[in-house]
């Protein structure tokens, strides 16, 4: 038989060895695997690689960049006021307070921004954005969902936020407790203050465009895509929820931090759209602005009185409209499906996440429509609420 007579269903021939060669490496665990080849890295990173890259984003974004921003703008204060605010501390205090903050804060945040497109780069190469799920637009059901369940969340927020700032401390008070002599408020306080003068359309692009879009893309993004290559869907949630609220460094706006990122986290994952994300910080934060800034309207008003009024109501008002919307989320979550029914689709190689199915897959982002008891719980609780809000 000649080496013509071999096609690719026959075992090649085997070559003996040339004598004088070494004898062919081979694998431990596989007897007939190459030694020589690298072993196949793992999918994804660990917690505390993320705790690494949480430090590194905060080192970008904070101290390099954000008090880089900081001197510049001082220094322009400087040339054009005279050196004034550096021999007045009210001055100084006022200065620090004032619009110029809001500026560092957006700076900051663009630079981790690009510190996180970055890595993203590096990490998942040119498919990035399909990776994270930054491509796809959420489903009309979806949309009308999280619409549906927003005030539920934002009363909820409200809710909690009494024992937060009743029972833990912000960072002017840790500071202080560890002796040193400094004057600070919390960080939502304090944004609370900038935010009451300032421009609008600056207060609004500082404090929720901008973090909306680049805290999501690093922590959602980045963070849950290394993450989910290890640890199933749950335990993706709580790390990156945990590291969303540390990287804030104040206990206090952390704690909230944390909350409202599991939220927003549970709704990426289920509508398997990064924007969804984006959208839901930018709309929470969005609304802080209007309600403290004087130009526009305290529209978080309308919540002040029920809950003092009737808190106990106010909570399991919001926790039904909340709970039954997230139930809804939960049951018409997004999946892979085959474009064809009966052939076999696409599958990530993670272990969760929400990574988009590759063009010319084969595989579709699909989910299941809503059923009627979800609907039912959906309407009950948006009219409960609703009833709550008039008589409370």
């Amino acid at each position: 038989m000649t080496s013509a007579d071999f096609d690719d269903y026959d075992d090649p021939p085997v070559l003996q060895p040339v004598p004088g060669d070494p004898p062919p490496r081979r694998d431990y665990d596989d007897p007939g695997g190459d030694r020589s080849a690298p072993p196949a890295r793992r999918p994804g990173f660990g917690f505390w690689l993320a705790v690494a890259w949480c430090l590194l984003y905060v080192v970008v974004s904070q101290i390099i960049a954000g008090l880089g921003i900081f001197v510049v703008l001082l220094v322009v204060e400087i040339v054009r006021n005279g050196p004034g605010v550096l021999n007045d501390a009210n001055q100084l205090n006022a200065w620090t307070r004032g619009t110029p903050m809001l500026w560092v804060a957006a700076g900051s945040q663009f630079a981790g921004l690009a510190l996180s497109w970055l890595l993203l780069r590096l990490w998942c190469g040119k498919s990035w954005p399909r990776k994270i799920a930054l491509t796809r637009l959420p489903s009309p059901t979806h949309v009308a969902l999280v619409l549906i369940g927003f005030p539920g969340m934002i009363a909820l927020s409200a809710a909690v936020e009494i024992p937060i700032t009743k029972y833990v401390p912000n960072l002017g008070e840790v500071l202080q407790s560890l002796g040193l002599p400094v004057d600070m408020k919390g960080t939502s306080e304090a944004i609370g203050e900038m935010v009451k003068h300032a421009p609008w359309a600056l207060a609004i692009f500082a404090v929720a465009v901008s973090p909306g879009i680049c805290e999501e893309v690093f922590c959602r993004g980045f963070l849950g895509q290394g993450l989910s290559g290890r640890y199933s869907t749950w335990a993706v949630v709580l790390m990156v929820s945990f590291l969303f609220g540390a990287i804030h460094m104040d206990p206090q706006q952390g704690i909230g931090a944390m909350l409202l990122g599991a939220v927003i986290h549970g709704a990426y994952v289920a509508t398997r759209s990064l924007v969804v994300a984006m959208a839901v910080h930018f709309a929470n934060n969005g609304l802080a602005v209007v309600h403290f800034n004087d130009s526009l309207f305290p529209v978080l008003d309308i919540l002040d009185g029920p809950l003092k009024r009737q808190p106990v109501l106010f909570v399991l008002a919001g926790l039904g409209l909340f709970g039954a919307a997230c139930y809804a989320l939960y049951q018409t979550r997004c999946r892979l499906a085959p474009a064809v029914e009966g052939l076999q689709g696409w599958q990530s190689k993670d272990v969760s996440g929400v990574e988009l199915p590759p063009p010319n897959s084969g595989t579709v982002v699909t989910h299941e429509p809503l059923s009627p008891v979800s609907a039912a719980l959906v309407a009950v609780g948006a009219v409960g609420f609703g009833v709550m809000l008039v008589l409370a």
